[in-house]
């Protein structure tokens, strides 16, 4: 037993393990860490030890970040104290904190690996030497000043990041040891890291689609990995509720960069794209959009803080005057300035209610439950005066120049707009009437067809974001499939509603 110890001493001064791990970052990660990479991990961390650049454009729930993660990992402890530096950056700052370095610090406690880690940092002794940032694309300098001689960059849901900091990243691996890792969703066909996945862009390319997956392959796994990986269920969830020639599948489900199509109204890459931008609130410009579902249909408020999307909340009731109780709580709840209704069919007698509800527009003299100014918008009916030349009709003018114009400028913050509300933001086309050179928009019972509902949820985002400056000229139709009294009867006291 001592001639063994004396052996295995001899042989690890002879190879030492950092040696070792350093050729097999796999065989590194199942014995120091004791972690399970699946195939499409192995070929990502196996690619930046061969390769100088890396780029992965990928599905969901594939574990990028424990991947990203444990490459960082690997990266520090298998070269020499001092002599190894890893930057990692996001499209935000609690992307950076609450996601890949999240896993960074698991596995540095999981591993007993050397030094020392907090939020966004890790130190050997007092020495820094792996950092997590997001600075400003306006100052992508921050990134400099960080020198060592093996030195990796690692890009985390790298669809989001501007080029200035790509090139602010690509400074720091410039010598011969240098590596890039990127990796995320490819939700954007235009931006830089559709770039670098191109080929001859120089970049080891890889694609992992949920077709790669262990839960498709029938790849041998452990059970808890196989759980948290992509499954077959929310695939096919998916692809009924997004449409599998649609843009969003295909970057979510397929992995694959989407392709906008020629006639959306609001291209899918516009509206990806302002994600993440970190517009600035404004507390003094807070308003919501309603989209009224009848029959038992959802009905959605949107809450927008100045260029900011903000919070979002549905309900689904048969009784409207039960609707009428849970908007009001929102518009109480999240301070409400304005509130902006789709009036076609039973929201015309909703948002009249509203109205009479409200301490700006009482004509009634009932006693008011909030303090928002309730503006009716009829989708149905014709555009403002100076655009009645090129829309058909309000729906047209709200998608086009509210929704289309507003992603091609990054000109509002859809960071807090989840998936679903994207689908239904980018599935609509649009034509032109050869008749009347007019823009149409898909109608809402076609875009229904594709998405298997109706797409309340974007409905109410673009009335939320619908501008003031042409509601003087709105010709507001008069006719309605439910008369105003019927709303009018719900006492102080009813449904939720303050008294």
């Amino acid at each position: 037993m001592q001639g063994a110890t004396r052996y295995s001493v001899a042989a690890d001064l002879i190879d030492p393990p950092e040696l070792k791990w350093r050729k097999d970052p796999v065989l590194w990660a199942r014995e120091r860490l004791g972690v399970h990479l699946w195939s499409k991990q192995r070929e990502i961390i196996e690619s930046v030890r061969d390769n100088s650049d890396t780029a992965v454009h990928s599905c969901h729930e594939i574990g990028k970040s424990f991947v990203a993660a444990v490459t960082a990992c690997w990266w520090i402890d298998v070269h020499p104290p001092g002599s190894a530096f890893v930057i990692t950056t996001a499209p935000t700052q609690d992307q950076v904190e609450a996601i890949l370095w999240k896993e960074i610090n698991k596995l540095h406690t999981r591993g007993g690996l050397r030094g020392r880690t907090n939020l966004t940092e890790w130190y050997l002794g007092k020495e820094l030497v792996a950092l997590g940032r997001k600075p400003s694309e306006h100052n992508p300098s921050r990134f400099q000043g960080h020198h060592a001689l093996y030195f990796l960059v690692v890009y985390d849901e790298a669809c989001g990041i501007p080029k200035e900091l790509w090139d602010g990243g690509s400074t720091l691996a410039a010598n011969r040891h240098g590596k890039q890792l990127a990796i995320g969703n490819p939700d954007d066909p235009h931006g830089e890291f559709a770039v670098v996945c191109r080929p001859g862009s120089g970049w080891n390319t890889i694609h992992v689609g949920y077709q790669h997956t262990p839960n498709f392959t029938g790849e041998e796994v452990p059970e808890l990995l196989r759980d948290s990986l992509i499954s077959p269920r929310w695939v096919t969830s998916r692809r009924q509720k997004w449409g599998e020639h649609s843009a969003i599948y295909a970057s979510k489900v397929k992995g694959e960069f989407p392709v906008d199509a020629d006639n959306g109204a609001v291209p899918y890459s516009w509206a990806v794209a302002c994600r993440g931008l970190q517009l600035p609130e404004d507390p003094t410009l807070v308003e919501a959009g309603i989209d009224v579902g009848a029959g038992g249909d959802r009905t959605v408020i949107r809450e927008r803080r100045g260029r900011v999307a903000g919070r979002e909340a549905e309900f689904r009731s048969s009784d409207p005057m039960a609707t009428i109780g849970q908007l009001v709580e929102k518009i109480n709840e999240w301070g409400v300035q304005r509130v902006k209704v789709d009036v076609i069919g039973i929201g015309w007698a909703l948002s009249g209610r509203l109205s009479e509800l409200s301490s700006t527009s009482n004509p009634y003299g009932t006693e008011h439950t909030h303090a928002a100014e309730v503006v009716p918008i009829n989708f149905g009916a014709g555009p403002p005066e100076e655009y009645k030349q090129k829309f058909l009709n309000m729906r047209a003018y709200v998608y086009w120049q509210v929704g289309r114009e507003l992603s091609r400028l990054k000109g509002w913050d859809l960071t807090n707009v989840d998936d679903d509300v994207m689908a239904e933001l980018t599935t609509p086309s649009y034509t032109i009437l050869d008749s009347f050179g007019k823009i149409k928009i898909q109608a809402k019972d076609e875009v229904r067809k594709i998405l298997g509902e109706s797409p309340d949820k974007a409905d109410a985002l673009l009335l939320a974001f619908v501008e003031s400056s042409w509601e003087a000229s709105l010709a507001l139709s008069a006719e309605s499939s439910l008369p105003l009294d019927l709303l009018r009867n719900v006492e102080p006291g009813q449904y939720g509603i303050a008294r």
